[in-house]
């Protein structure tokens, strides 16, 4: 995490100590995600930096589960206020003595890996009173448009899923709507669509202007806007795959791989955030993808099911795949094999009209968010 020349990033203060804690409990992000029933690319993005939940709930519960002491779960508190104070007011809040935390009832702090089921369901920390501005969870969280399987004739690589590293995490991919065209010979079809559950952590980098760049529309104009402006997803993407068999056979999906079209340096456009929190559910076949490695391969997330699984006509699976980036602008494609009898294959994945997947990096650029009720995009309070 950089920290720069300049004031630190609010939201630093509160990330490192996150970091820590996670450290010290020993557990990976996707076993502590399972726990906490979030997804391992929010966990992710709240230990980065990238975004803080716009309630405090989430990480009361994170800091109780790594056995944080009511000290530390007492300046966590503080930390993430300081990250949602308008810009203009958070200098005085980080210089002046912090503001009186609820103090964590007098009960013995869980050990390090353990969480009991009362902490689950809600945080002893309750805010007497909410830091300023809690009214920009509320900004809309944009979806993108739903996109669908081209055949691209790409050969696949060697590159097999893992189930080794640590999460990373991730937003979703614009395109058209369409139909799957799988050909002759393969007896699936996979439709993708982006992942919702963390809708309101995304963000895009579009060469634009905040003044020339609409507000976040309805979630059912996200396509529109997505085009008008040319965006692009930005550090993060998530993408589902719904995978369907054809015919009455039962087919296995043996493979998840990689193929990167294309790296380049990234986008020197402006960062984009749709909202200030995130969220969702449990990963159950989830994937994540670190692009900037030299050989990108998709690593299975803590606490999920992968490959190999059967699909048939009636029983489809959805495989979660999100992808990282934090150095370049990538352009990529997934390769799913498959077997069916003494048939085998691979089935090459992208976007609808033959292009790959795109993601890039938004480090050191300038990152605008629009506030709920607001009337223009203003600086975001997790500037990189």
């Amino acid at each position: 995490m950089s920290e720069g020349t300049g004031e630190l990033r609010e939201a630093d203060g509160a990330a490192r100590l996150l970091q820590e804690l996670k450290s010290r409990s020993g557990l990976s992000y996707g076993a502590l995600a399972k726990r906490l029933h979030v997804s391992t690319s929010a966990l992710h993005r709240y230990c980065n930096g990238d975004v803080m939940p716009a309630e405090f709930a989430p990480l009361e519960r994170l800091a109780r589960l790594c056995g944080a002491t009511p000290e530390e779960r007492t300046e966590l508190y503080r930390l993430w206020g300081i990250a949602h104070e308008p810009r203009g007011n958070r200098q005085a809040s980080a210089a002046a003595a912090p503001a009186p935390a609820p103090t964590p009832e007098a009960t013995p702090q869980p050990a390090a890996g353990s969480v009991t089921e009362d902490e689950t369901a809600g945080p002893a920390l309750t805010p007497a009173a909410p830091p300023r501005r809690r009214s920009r969870r509320s900004v809309l969280a944009a979806v993108t448009a739903v996109v669908v399987l081209a055949t691209i004739g790409a050969v696949a690589t060697d590159l097999k899923t893992h189930r080794d590293g640590d999460p990373v995490s991730a937003p979703a991919p614009a395109g058209p709507v369409g139909t799957a065209d799988q050909g002759a010979s393969a007896p699936i079809t996979v439709t993708v669509r982006p992942s919702l559950r963390d809708a309101e952590c995304d963000q895009y980098v579009v060469d634009r202007p905040p003044s020339e760049v609409p507000r976040p529309p309805a979630v059912a104009d996200v396509p529109a806007w997505a085009s008008e402006v040319g965006a692009v997803p930005g550090h993060y993407q998530s993408i589902e795959l719904t995978v369907q068999g054809t015919g009455g056979d039962t087919v296995v999906l043996t493979a998840l791989n990689v193929r990167v079209a294309r790296t380049a340096a990234p986008l020197a456009w402006n960062a984009y955030s749709m909202g200030q929190g995130c969220g969702g559910g449990m990963d159950v076949h989830s994937y994540d993808l670190d692009l900037d490695a030299a050989r990108p391969r998709p690593v299975l997330t803590g606490g999920s099911t992968g490959l190999p699984l059967k699909v048939s006509e009636r029983d489809p699976e959805v495989i979660e795949v999100t992808a990282e980036t934090t150095s370049h602008d990538v352009s990529w494609y997934l390769e799913l094999e498959w077997s069916s009898g003494n048939r085998t294959g691979t089935l090459p994945i992208g976007l609808a009209d033959g292009a790959p997947f795109r993601t890039s990096a938004v480090k050191g650029r300038p990152l605008y968010s629009y506030p709920a009720g607001g009337k223009a995009w203003e600086p975001s309070p997790f500037q990189k």
